[in-house]
C-alpha cells in the first residue's frame, strides 16, 4: 500500500542528466517569480491599510495592474522568431524590479504601475517557462517536469507567506515583503548561463492571423476562454483569502500563516501526483478534475469557519491548483506547433490575466453587495464552464513537442 502511494508521487520514467539541469534551472527562476507575485495576496490586508484604500478599491487597483500586462505580448512574439532564453531572462528581470520597488511606492498609483510592471515579467515567465520544459525535457516526464516549475512558484509563495508577520504592525512595515524580493537579484547571473535557448527563428513562423483564425484558432480561443473564467474564479479567492482569515474571521497573522503553510503544503502534492497522472492517464482529464477540486475548494474556504475546516478547504483548493499546473501546462504547450507555441502560451496566460482582471474588477461591484463569499460563489460559475470547455479539447499525451504540425 505504501508503495503504491509512493508511486503517485515518482515520475514514469527516469530524468536524463539534461532534464535535470533544465528542470532545476527553471525551478529556480519558478522561486523568485512565486515570492514576488504572492506579496499583494499575502500582504493584503496591511498593504491596503498603508495604502489607504478600502477593499474595492484594492480589488480595482490590482485588477488594473493584471491587465496592464498584456504588454507581455511582443515578448511571446519575440520568443517564436528569436528564440525563448532572452524573453524568458527579460520577463525575471521585469518581476525583480517590479516586485522589489513595490516596496518603495509613495502613493497608490504607483504601487499599481509597478505590479503591472511584475505582472508583465510573470505573465510572459508562466508562458515561456513551460514552453521551455516542453521543448527541452524527454516526453515520458515532460508534465512532470512541469511540476517541478509549479511547485517552485508555490514554494515561492509559501516563503511569502512565512514573510508576512513582517508586514505587520502597522506604519510602512507591509513595505519590507515587497522589498525583500530584490534579493532574488542575485540569481540573476546563475540563471544568465544556465537558462537554455529553445526553438526560434523558423522561416514559417506563425502570426496572429494563424493563431486566432486559422484551423488553430479553436483551439486557441478554447485555451484562452478557459484560463479567462478559472483565473477570474482563481485569482478573486487567492487574493482575498488572508483578507478573509484576517479581517472577517478575525484570526491572528500566526494562525493564518499555520493554516496557510499547513493546508497549502499538503496540497503541494498535487503538483506530483497532478504531473505523474497527465504522463500517464492523459493532459486533459487530469487538468478537469484538477479544475473541479480547485473550485469546490475555494468555495468551501469562503463558506467555513471552523479551523479544521478551513484546512481541508485549503488543501483542496492548493492540490487543485497545484495539480493543474503540470497537466494544462503540458496540454497548452502540446496543442500548438513550435512556431505558434510562444505566442500562445503568452497570449494564453495574457488572457488569464485578463480573467483575473476581470474577477477583480468584480469585486469591486459586487463586494460591498454581496460580500467576499457572495462574490465567490457567482465567479465559480464561470469556473465550472472553464472545467466543461477544457472537456472540449482534444488529448495531447505522447505527441511530440518539436516538428512542424500544419493541421491539428
Amino acid at each position: 500500500m505504501r508503495g503504491r502511494l509512493l508511486r503517485l508521487l515518482l515520475p514514469i520514467d527516469r530524468f536524463t542528466a539534461a532534464d535535470r539541469r533544465v528542470t532545476v534551472t527553471i525551478w529556480m527562476a519558478g522561486l523568485v517569480q512565486g515570492f514576488a507575485q504572492s506579496q499583494v495576496s499575502a500582504t493584503l490586508p496591511f498593504t491596503r491599510a498603508g495604502l489607504g484604500l478600502t477593499e474595492a478599491q484594492m480589488s480595482l487597483l490590482i485588477g488594473l495592474a493584471r491587465l496592464a500586462a498584456f504588454a507581455a505580448l511582443p515578448l511571446g512574439w519575440m520568443a517564436d522568431r528569436r528564440g525563448r532564453r532572452r524573453p524568458f531572462l527579460i520577463a525575471v528581470a521585469l518581476v525583480l524590479a517590479g516586485g522589489a520597488l513595490a516596496g518603495t511606492a509613495a502613493s497608490a498609483w504607483q504601487f499599481g504601475f509597478l505590479h503591472a510592471v511584475l505582472r508583465t515579467g510573470t505573465a510572459t515567465m508562466a508562458g515561456l517557462g513551460v514552453v521551455i520544459l516542453a521543448e527541452t525535457v524527454s516526453p515520458t516526464v515532460r508534465a512532470y517536469a512541469i511540476s517541478f516549475y509549479g511547485a517552485a512558484v508555490s514554494l515561492g509563495a509559501g516563503l511569502a507567506i512565512l514573510a508576512l508577520p513582517l508586514a505587520d504592525g502597522g506604519g510602512d512595515n507591509w513595505r519590507i515583503s515587497h522589498l525583500i524580493v530584490g534579493v532574488g537579484v542575485l540569481l540573476l547571473p546563475v540563471l544568465m548561463r544556465r537558462v537554455p535557448e529553445t526553438t526560434g527563428g523558423h522561416a514559417d513562423m506563425g502570426d496572429w492571423g494563424e493563431l486566432a483564425r486559422s484551423e488553430w484558432g479553436s483551439r486557441f480561443w478554447k485555451v484562452a476562454f478557459a484560463g479567462f473564467l478559472a483565473s477570474a474564479y482563481g485569482t478573486f479567492v487567492t487574493s482575498f483569502t488572508t483578507e478573509r482569515l484576517v479581517t472577517q474571521l478575525g484570526l491572528g497573522t500566526d494562525t493564518t500563516v499555520a493554516l496557510l503553510l499547513a493546508g497549502g503544503t499538503a496540497g503541494g502534492a498535487g503538483f506530483f501526483i497532478g504531473g505523474r497522472m497527465a504522463d500517464h492517464y492523459g493532459r486533459r482529464g487530469t487538468a478537469v478534475i484538477a479544475l473541479i477540486v480547485g473550485l469546490l475548494g475555494g468555495i468551501a474556504l469562503f463558506t467555513v469557519e471552523s479551523i479544521p475546516a478551513l484546512i481541508l478547504a485549503v488543501f483542496m483548493s492548493s492540490f487543485g491548483t497545484f495539480a493543474l499546473v503540470p497537466a494544462g501546462g503540458a496540454h497548452r504547450a502540446e496543442l500548438f506547433p513550435p512556431e505558434l507555441r510562444s505566442l500562445a502560451g503568452t497570449a494564453a496566460a495574457n488572457f488569464t490575466l485578463a480573467g483575473a482582471s476581470a474577477g477583480l474588477f468584480a469585486g469591486t461591484a459586487t463586494i460591498d453587495l454581496l460580500g467576499l463569499s457572495g462574490t465567490v460563489y457567482v465567479l465559480a460559475i464561470g469556473g465550472a464552464i472553464a472545467a466543461v470547455v477544457t472537456a472540449t479539447l482534444p488529448e495531447t499525451l505522447h505527441r511530440p513537442a518539436t516538428g512542424r504540425s500544419l493541421k491539428p
